[in-house]
């Protein structure tokens, strides 16, 4: 069967587009589109029309005298008479930084002594106090050992003279106090602001219109259950003084919940409680927990009876139920997916919007309005299935604002109180919820509430320290700085550790380093 073709007008959007692809029957449809077709402006519009027609199990195509029609057409992949081409993927690496700034790089140079590389003492020669040894003792000769021995006790001597002296090292670290900021603003949104401006909280927003696409696949959570009904015998007994006669399609027997169907109309029912023997029934659904004993008596309601006394007893047990259970599509899968889809299109067009921009840009849900072009799952509901495909167009208009404009205003506020013995961390988390207050769509402009939560820490300042903590041990040195309330926990390490236990007096060498306590 050849391809169907549609002409369409110089202003059909894309919206016609879909209308007409739901209501044809055809699997490949071809749209003639003329030169100046608000459908050729963009590759978009035709990317969108491929993406419906893919969704919907359809090839479409377009077919146009417009030459820079047909560019964007074999650039979108649906120009008649072509091959469709895949689009080339790129791969983009964003590179993050792993490093952490040091504290005490923020806090800058501090006097904290020099530290010097630990070298082995080698053994110092004396020569003068050698000569005095000869010329006092040559003429009492000494022995060979004797003067090893003296010699050896006097480097021993100044070996450990010089390793209490220079090798003794302390590090330091001091953890400086950090606390949680937080501010709730007020801030003016407007199309004719031209620039941020912290003191009269003002911020610009950028008009949106955009028509975005997504697809997702979502499990699906419906349970239908498959098998075989309990079937039956049973006699009824009519307690009334007439003849009755029963429907199937209208007359149910029930017993603890569960629910029997006759196989066929019942007449002639006998009244003054004559027995009807031989009337078969089955479950009306599958399943071992309809298989019931003899005896058992079920109630027969159907509304043409009212309150009549007419019940049912098994003449044998009601066997042959079986069931197992599957997945199915449901229309709440089909509902759920829907509006998760609806919150994805606006992160996208978020995203979209930032990258054509250049920066980041926010668009909140109760700044923007939503109209869905098209809606279509690749399932039935009822269909026994473990997931399914949604796929949902939409189009996004609206404000939409840049999020350093917000932060660089509330940062700039929050500095203008700030003490001088605090300051706000530069790399420091900067979160904020925001929701627009009061908003007027048709004006491009509202008022929006910012809750905004960042760190502070404090400001430690180490001059003249390592002269304070000379000759300390460790618990004095940690009272020293604790007792500062900029100061947090402290930590002291001596070396050697089994030979030092004090800061060294007299080498300098204790080395001070700061850091911000872990929240």
């Amino acid at each position: 069967m050849p391809p169907k073709t549609i002409k369409l007008n110089k202003r059909d959007d894309i919206a016609v587009v879909i209308r007409q692809l739901k209501t044809l029957r055809d699997r490949e449809v071809i749209f003639q589109l003329d030169k100046g077709s608000a459908l050729l402006a963009s590759s978009d519009n035709l990317k969108l029309i491929k993406k419906v027609g893919d969704a919907m199990g359809k090839t479409v195509r377009v077919t146009t005298d417009d030459e820079l029609g047909k560019i964007l057409a074999r650039k979108a992949g649906v120009l008649f008479g072509e091959s469709e081409t895949k689009p080339a993927k790129f791969a983009v690496r964003v590179s993050g930084s792993g490093g952490k700034s040091r504290f005490s790089d923020i806090m800058g140079p501090h006097r904290a002594g020099v530290r010097i590389s630990r070298k082995t003492i080698e053994p110092v020669e004396f020569p003068e106090i050698e000569r005095e040894f000869r010329s006092e003792y040559s003429a009492r000769k000494p022995s060979k050992f004797l003067k090893f021995f003296v010699f050896s006790l006097f480097v021993l001597v100044v070996g450990v003279f010089a390793t209490a002296v220079f090798l003794p090292s302390t590090d330091v670290t001091i953890f400086a106090r950090s606390e949680p900021i937080t501010r709730d603003l007020e801030i003016a949104v407007d199309k004719n602001f031209t620039a941020a401006n912290s003191g009269l909280l003002q911020v610009p927003v950028i008009l949106v219109t955009k028509e975005v696409s997504q697809t997702k696949s979502f499990p699906a959570t419906g349970i239908k259950l498959t098998g075989t009904k309990a079937k039956g015998i049973v006699t009824l007994y009519n307690f009334t003084a007439n003849t009755l006669t029963l429907k199937a399609a209208t007359t149910m027997l029930v017993v603890d919940g569960k629910k029997f169907l006759f196989t066929k109309d019942i007449t002639g029912i006998k009244p003054n409680g004559a027995p009807n023997a031989g009337i078969e029934i089955i479950a009306e659904q599958p399943g071992d927990d309809h298989n019931l004993p003899a005896n058992t008596k079920f109630q027969v309601v159907n509304q043409a009876l009212g309150n009549a006394n007419v019940y049912a007893t098994s003449d044998k047990a009601l066997t042959g139920g079986n069931s197992t259970s599957a997945k199915v599509l449901s229309q709440a899968d089909v509902d759920k997916a829907s509006e998760g889809l609806i919150a994805d299109v606006i992160a996208q067009a978020e995203d979209d919007l930032s990258a054509e921009k250049g920066s980041r840009l926010r668009l909140l849900d109760s700044g923007v309005t939503k109209e869905i072009l098209a809606k279509t799952a690749n399932k039935n509901v009822g269909d026994v299935v473990e997931s399914f495909d949604m796929t949902l167009i939409a189009r996004i208009s609206g404000m939409a604002f840049r999020e350093d404009d917000v932060i660089n205003i509330v940062t700039a506020k929050i500095n203008e109180v700030l003490s001088t013995d605090k300051y706000l961390l530069p790399d420091g988390a900067k979160k904020y919820t925001a929701e627009f207050k009061t908003v007027d769509l048709a004006n491009s402009k509202g008022v929006l509430a910012l809750h905004f939560q960042t760190i502070a820490a404090y400001q430690v300042d180490a001059t003249g320290l390592s002269k304070i903590l000379a000759g300390k041990n460790e618990s004095e040195i940690k009272e020293i700085l604790l007792s500062k309330p900029e100061v947090d926990n402290v930590e002291v390490k001596f070396w050697p550790e089994w030979f030092v236990h004090k800061a060294p007096r007299f080498n300098g060498k204790i080395y001070i380093d700061i850091a911000l306590a872990q929240e």
